[in-house]
């Protein structure tokens, strides 16, 4: 209700009478509601804060456990929600209002939004992308604490994979034992995948899906957890191996990890984001280790939902000219030799605290463990 109120006042400032929201993650953020993409759902918020819920019939019943807002409609699947949001914006009396729509939103499509404007004539539709996505940037201690308990579940998902590594293993086997790890320790996820794990060469795929391969010694494996707690992601990337590690594996990890302290060393409220990626990029081409590096060093990342994987709204990039801001939450990375390492950061009032745990180190397994 607070971020609600947050919102409300935006509004007024900018002389809007009401804002549609449907990013889902918005959605779960100020609503406490998690929407399915299936058919569209949203919710009206007026300038003096008032909510005003369009959902799904057969959505209803968790709309009204999970969210706080009480004042709602509903449509059958043989109705059309559109339909349905022009009548609700008419009854609100505001069929020649102000309203703020959201075009970055992955829920709201070029089509809807045309049709919207075509039933309404005399609303006046404006653009507020970015706004919330404003508002989440710096959590508070209640959000921070989410991190820090989807950080300690991906801790225990990553020692899980650990524990079922053994020759003849299979990938489904590991990701299962990640998973059953994550949902036992409490990982609530909706969106995305809790565990991403590739072997040998499929250890730079980061987002592929799970092979069908199975583990032999000497072979290196890319685990990385992405468990949520109430919605927040934390995430954790792990190189690890199975027996004895060759010499360039172990040495690879090393730098990425001296690299990354360096990064976490400069990173404090004030340091613009692009000096970050900065130390990060230099340091593995000074180091030999890549000569290009085509994405970014890290990311933002709060609450999460379909069909979004992460917040980009704030990268390390070379252009990124945004400022690090007590209470930011990221998700930091490097990566060469078809191995990756991360952690889960908060910038603090003067520097940062890293969320994870697990050893930042080459996890190495031994030969001959028993299942």
């Amino acid at each position: 209700m607070q971020r609600v109120a947050a919102l409300a006042e935006v509004l007024r400032a900018r002389q809007l009478d009401a804002a549609i929201i449907d990013a889902a993650e918005h959605m779960r953020y100020l609503f406490g509601y998690s929407a399915s993409a299936v058919m569209y759902q949203c919710c009206i918020v007026t300038a003096d804060g008032g909510v005003h819920g369009v959902v799904r019939k057969l959505d209803e019943a968790v709309f009204e456990s999970a969210s706080w807002v009480t004042d709602h409609v509903s449509y059958v699947d043989w109705e059309d929600p559109l339909d349905l949001v022009v009548s609700e914006i008419r009854r609100l009396g505001l069929a020649g209002a102000a309203i703020a729509q959201e075009f970055d939103s992955n829920y709201l499509t070029v089509r809807d939004q045309r049709r919207l404007a075509a039933a309404l004539p005399e609303v006046r539709f404006v653009d507020i992308s970015g706004i919330i996505v404003e508002m989440r940037v710096r959590k508070s201690p209640a959000e921070i604490e989410e991190h820090r308990r989807a950080a300690a579940i991906a801790d225990v998902g990553v020692g899980a994979i650990l524990d079922a590594m053994r020759e003849g293993v299979s990938e489904g086997e590991l990701v299962a034992a990640g998973y059953a790890a994550s949902l036992a320790a409490g990982a609530d996820n909706n969106a995305p995948r809790i565990v991403l794990l590739g072997m040998g060469a499929s250890t730079q795929h980061y987002h592929s899906s799970v092979g069908d391969g199975r583990l032999e010694a000497g072979q290196p494996v890319h685990i990385e957890l992405l468990p949520q707690s109430n919605g927040y992601s934390s995430r954790l990337m792990r190189p690890a191996v199975l027996g004895a590690a060759p010499e360039y594996l172990q040495s690879s990890v090393g730098q990425l990890v001296e690299i990354q302290d360096r990064q976490f060393a400069a990173m404090r409220p004030g340091v613009p984001a692009k000096e970050i990626d900065r130390i990060g990029r230099e340091g593995l081409a000074a180091a030999g280790l890549r000569e290009a590096f085509p994405h970014n060093t890290g990311y933002g990342i709060g609450i999460i939902t379909g069909p979004k994987l992460a917040d980009f709204a704030h990268l390390f990039t070379p252009g990124s000219e945004w400022e690090l801001e007590q209470g930011m939450v990221f998700h930091m990375y490097l990566s060469a030799a078809g191995i990756q390492i991360s952690e889960t950061v908060c910038v603090t009032e003067d520097g940062v605290d890293i969320l994870t745990s697990t050893p930042r180190e080459l996890q190495i397994r031994q030969l001959g463990r028993s299942a």
